[in-house]
């Protein structure tokens, strides 16, 4: 230890070059080179001792934290080489790929380059990110595997084309691949356009209505965008459903305003409908049409789109309403403010009509002349009324006015001989019939208004005399009451003994003493008298009904038998039931049945009644206590029955509520009933709940039935214009496609309509579109019927001047009518029209050339000689007309080059334009001589005309 102080190793000497130069003698495991890298003060050193290590943590950790620059740099390199596998002491593989995963991605690109296995490029690979390296490992790595790798890595498509142009004819797998990867890049790049394309479509659309063109565009690019959705990255997806949200927001805000437009047009057309049936305005119908008219005018929804036409409709519809509904308001407050005033003068009438005095002639008169003079009311019915009305009452004024003449008489001498009525009865001492003429000959006298004064004193006067000869009368009246009680004594003594029945003869005796009590009472002796009389046979009457109530005695006895057996039954149930397992409707229904039975016995005797109501109640008690827990578990069963079915209600699946509510109703049955109240109370909960499940889904039907009727509104509407369309003239077709066009696709996404209205609906819209596009087939055969006929005048212009070139004499004059001709032909814009022109403007500067001139125009003529020959025996062909025997051969060549070319599947052309094709190559080339032309020309319009006839 002493001597350790002396001599140190020589790793530790003072001198760098010593301390070098002992690191050669460590083995590459001893620790104390790795402690001199990362301690030594000497730069040298540190960098010899790391060029002794193997330690890719060491040396990781000397390249990142070294004090000095070429240290650090040195570390980094021999790093490298140690993973790269290409110095002798470089660790195993396996190590190696260890150590990857600490390293930055500078070194791992040098690994890639120049690590010497496959395997651990390989695991490089995964980590670099460098496009431009990956493309140079594809193109160089001498492994197939890694190249291939190394190409899966790439992601730049300008690395790609460099790869595709760089690797032809190298590696066909690496090419093919990189051909792949190329055109995947391509088809995201098409979709990630296409994704923008329906975002930027998606957030241009603005909703114009039901009938606008977006509601058919909608669906649509939703279907692309569903097609396209998974290929799209988080923000196009957030960018494309904002745009989505916003637009079905716009299209649900729309709905709703339309629905409730549509609720409020129906609600206005119920008040016209009902306004139809009233004849003037009245408080009440004033409120509702201002109540419903303000409502329908709250919420004034926008103008509809210039491309929506069924919103203007709409609107149009509605506001005619409204205006409807206020100009038949005016109109009943015109009726009512003119009836109001004929009301008050036929009031006038009948105030005129009751009033005691006599009616004159020119009150009468009066009325009339103002009646005349007021307006009636506009609606005849209600003019027709209050004219009756006032006729009835002016002639009864009139009858009246004639009585008051024909009746005077009448009424005195009426007047007289009830006064010699009641003076008779007087006379006779009959009071009650006095008292009746009296009374109604005051009455008469009172109302009597013809008679004169004189005639009024004298009939007065005698009803005067006749009213105190009447209260002398009434004096006498109190001796009949006594001769009443006399009578009421003897028939009292008649029911002594009578065999009637005991009911009978006590209601008897009742009724004779009522009337006993009803007169008038006295307190003399006689009165006194004659009521023990009265009352003593009314006693001896009495005693015979005694057995009667023994009967009824005994009755009571019974009654009470029965309900000891109704209290017996009810504590043997009691006491002999196994209340663990017992039938609960049974005990339930046994109590009611008791509770029944005995509510129906009659009375018991008086002595017991007491004890056997105490008796029935404590027995009632005892079974009730019994099924009192079993009630309360049926009131809780059924309180959860209402809570579940109330729960269901707010639910959003209607269907599942309503069969809920079923399932409820069908368990509501209850083993033990509660009291009636409880009862009737629980079940108007549970009625109620149902109710409101019901009436839930109504009104889910009848929102349902609203958006039908707006979908049948919508495709009436579509039909209505494609008919419109098919009524208009033959300009507006031009565009009658895109609109049939537009209108299926809208007709496809307007949702379902009315069961009943459906199948109609469909054949109107389809024979709409027929007609529509019957309309356009006609018009498209008119219109090469015309360009047809302009071709074969254009081309017998032609003929006629080509004709010419075979003589030698000037045409000048001919040409210039030719030009002229043509000319008038007018415009003609068609496929043919540059061809033509061309043969045109050829023969006539031939015709106005020199010989040379007409000699090239003559050759070329004559070269079409196959051709037209071609052309003719395909138009018999075509016509099945036959055609000279010469060229028999020629016509069995193009028949087997037909079939040939049908049979290998060749252009398949229709019959009427290969005839159309034909006949217009026919009259586009022209032929000479003359003599042969005319003949083929002969030829040929024979067969088209036997094509068409």
């Amino acid at each position: 230890m002493i001597l350790s102080r002396f001599f140190k190793p020589k790793w530790q000497h003072p001198n760098p070059q010593t301390r070098k130069q002992a690191l050669q003698a460590l083995v590459a495991e001893d620790p104390v080179l790795a402690a001199v890298a990362r301690q030594d003060s000497d730069p040298e050193v540190r960098r010899a001792a790391l060029a002794r290590l193997a330690e890719p943590g060491l040396l990781r950790e000397r390249a990142a934290q070294d004090a000095d620059g070429g240290v650090r740099e040195f570390a980094a390199t021999r790093l490298r080489e140690l993973l790269a596998g290409k110095v002798p002491d470089s660790p195993p593989l396996p190590v190696r790929l260890a150590a990857l995963q600490a390293l930055d991605a500078a070194t791992l690109e040098h690994l890639a380059v120049q690590g010497k296995e496959p395997e651990l490029r390989l695991a490089v690979l995964a980590r670099v990110e460098n496009d431009a390296l990956l493309g140079e490992m594809t193109l160089n790595d001498p492994s197939a595997e890694v190249r291939f790798a190394a190409l899966e890595r790439v992601r730049e498509p300008a690395t790609l084309e460099h790869l595709a142009k760089a690797g032809r004819n190298r590696d066909k797998r690496v090419t093919r691949r990189v051909r792949e990867l190329l055109e995947a890049v391509r088809v995201g790049q098409q979709r990630a356009e296409r994704i923008a394309s329906l975002c930027g479509e998606m957030e241009a659309l603005v909703w114009d209505g039901e009938s606008g063109l977006n509601a058919a565009r909608y669906p649509r690019l939703d279907k692309d965008w569903q097609a396209l959705e998974a290929d799209a990255d988080a923000y196009s997806r957030e960018r494309y459903q904002q745009a989505r949200a916003r637009f079905l927001a716009q299209r649900q805000a729309s709905a709703a305003k339309r629905a409730a437009r549509l609720q409020r047009c129906a609600a206005l057309e119920r008040l016209l409908e009902d306004l139809q049936t009233e004849v003037e305005w009245t408080a009440e119908l004033g409120a509702r049409i201002q109540q419903t008219l303000a409502a329908a005018q709250a919420d004034q929804e926008p103008s509809a789109s210039a491309g929506d036409g069924e919103g203007r409709r709409l609107e149009q519809r509605f506001a005619q309403l409204v205006q409807a509904g206020k100009d038949r308001e005016r109109l009943l407050q015109r009726n009512h403010e003119r009836a109001g005033r004929l009301r008050a003068l036929w009031q006038q009438a009948e105030a005129l009509l009751a009033q005691p005095s006599e009616v004159l002639a020119a009150d009468l008169e009066a009325l009339r002349q103002q009646w005349a003079s007021l307006e009636r009311p506009e609606t005849r019915s209600l003019a027709l009324e209050l004219q009756a009305r006032f006729d009835t009452v002016l002639e009864r004024l009139r009858s009246r006015l004639h009585r008051q003449v024909e009746q005077r008489g009448q009424e005195l001498a009426d007047l007289e001989a009830l006064l010699g009525s009641l003076e008779q009865a007087l006379a006779a001492g009959e009071l009650q019939q006095a008292i009746g003429f009296h009374e109604r000959a005051r009455d008469r006298l009172q109302h009597t208004i013809s008679l004169s004064r004189q005639q009024m004193t004298a009939l007065g006067e005698r009803l005067q005399a006749s009213a105190q000869r009447l209260g002398e009368l009434r004096g006498w009246r109190r001796w009949g009451t006594q001769q009443a009680r006399e009578h009421l004594c003897e028939d009292a003594e008649r029911l002594v003994g009578l065999a009637d029945g005991p009911e009978e003869i006590i209601r008897q005796i009742k009724h004779l003493r009522t009337l006993w009590k009803s007169l008038e009472g006295a307190d003399d002796a006689a009165a006194r008298t004659l009521w023990k009389r009265f009352d003593a046979a009314c006693e001896r009457a009495y005693q015979p009904c005694q057995a009667h109530f023994d009967a009824q005695a005994r009755e009571r006895e019974g009654n009470l038998a029965k309900r000891q057996v109704v209290c017996e039954r009810l504590e043997q149930f009691e006491a002999h039931t196994d209340w663990e397992r017992v039938d609960w409707p049974a005990a339930d229904r046994l109590q009611r049945e008791a509770q029944n039975q005995w509510r129906k016995l009659g009375a018991v005797p008086r002595a017991q009644q007491k004890e056997i109501q105490r008796r029935f109640e404590k027995a009632l008690r005892h079974l009730d206590a019994r099924l009192q827990t079993e009630r309360e578990r049926e009131l809780h069963r059924r309180q959860s029955l209402i809570e579940h079915v109330q729960a269901q209600a707010a639910a959003g699946d209607a269907r599942a509520a309503v069969e809920t509510a079923k399932q409820a109703q069908a368990a509501w049955h209850p083993t033990v009933q509660a009291s009636r109240r409880e009862e009737q109370a629980l079940w108007r909960q549970f009625r109620a709940a149902c109710d409101a499940v019901f009436a839930r889904r109504q009104a889910e039907q009848r929102e349902a039935d609203v958006e039908r009727q707006i979908n049948l509104a919508r495709k009436t509407a579509l039909c209505e214009e494609l008919e419109g369309l098919t009524a208009g003239d033959s300009a507006a077709l031009g565009e009658a496609r895109t609109r049939v066009q537009e209108a299926q696709a809208v007709w496809t996404a307007v949702g379902p309509v009315p069961r009943g209205t459906y199948k109609a609906l469909e054949q109107r819209f389809a024979a709409a579109c027929e007609r529509l596009e019957e309309r356009e087939r006609d018009r498209e055969k008119v219109r090469r019927e015309e360009e047809m006929q302009g071709l074969r005048q254009r081309a017998l212009l032609c003929a006629r001047l080509e004709a010419l070139l075979e003589g030698q004499e000037p045409a000048v004059a001919v040409v210039a009518e030719a030009q002229h001709q043509w000319a008038t032909l007018g415009p003609w814009q068609t496929v043919w029209t540059k061809t033509l022109q061309q043969r045109f403007d050829a023969v006539c500067q031939a015709l106005l050339g020199g010989a040379g001139t007409r000699q090239s125009v003559v050759q070329r003529l004559e070269a079409n000689r196959e051709l037209k020959r071609t052309l003719c025996l395909r138009m018999e062909i075509l016509a099945g007309v036959e055609s000279p025997a010469e060229f028999a051969q020629a016509r069995m060549e193009q028949q087997i080059s037909r079939l040939s070319d049908s049979l290998s599947g060749g252009s398949a052309v229709a019959a009427d334009e290969n005839a159309r094709d034909t006949e217009a190559q026919w009259y586009l080339a022209g032929l000479l001589p003359a003599a042969l032309n005319q003949a083929l020309e002969v030829r040929f319009q024979r067969a088209l005309a036997a094509l068409n006839p």
